[in-house]
């Protein structure tokens, strides 16, 4: 067991670290407000729509409506960072975790802390892949993976949204695309 033990630790602490090296270096790429750019966003019924398609017509017009409430693309987005990667999105709870994987729960409607997995409480992870901001939602009936990138030159950043759940027959999956305000 004591064999076990050390080299997880040892992973975990150069996870922690890869971690906090990779904040150091995006997050100033991240920080800020960016302002959506509808024309270069997908559309986000019609992405709906492939998903559900494989539905029966009753289920669909069950799926679309709550689909459509959970997937309304966010108007701005403000990211700043402490000990946590901060999402604002205005009319929305902001979402903070840390940056390293370590999950959190957080409650969908209000922002604020809550103790397990159920209803409008959901599990958040937020992870560095790469030069990509990975945010991880998982609920009771499904995941959410937003996977935030930034432009080389710092002007664009694209949020691919997939979302998965025994529910659907299809992953539902688009992109939408941010610019910094001038």
């Amino acid at each position: 067991m004591v064999r076990i033990r050390v080299p997880l630790l040892a992973i975990t602490a150069l996870l922690s670290l890869a971690s906090a090296r990779s904040l150091a270096q995006e997050s100033p790429r991240f920080s800020g407000a960016w302002t959506l750019d509808p024309e270069q966003s997908d559309d986000i019924d019609a992405k709906i729509n492939t998903s559900i398609a494989g539905m029966n017509v009753i289920v669909r017009q069950v799926a679309r409506p709550r689909l459509r409430s959970t997937n309304v693309p966010y108007p701005r987005l403000v990211f700043s960072f402490d000990e946590n990667v901060n999402v604002e999105m205005p009319g929305y709870p902001t979402v903070a975790s840390p940056a390293n994987g370590q999950p959190v729960f957080w409650h969908r409607r209000t922002g604020g802390p809550c103790t397990e997995m159920r209803r409008s409480c959901v599990v958040v992870t937020t992870t560095w892949e790469d030069r990509a901001l990975v945010q991880t939602f998982r609920s009771e009936d499904g995941q959410r993976q937003n996977v935030f990138t930034v432009s080389p030159d710092g002007t664009t950043l694209t949020m691919v949204v997939t979302m998965t759940s025994p529910r659907l027959p299809a992953p539902l999956v688009y992109r939408l695309v941010y610019t910094r305000p001038s």
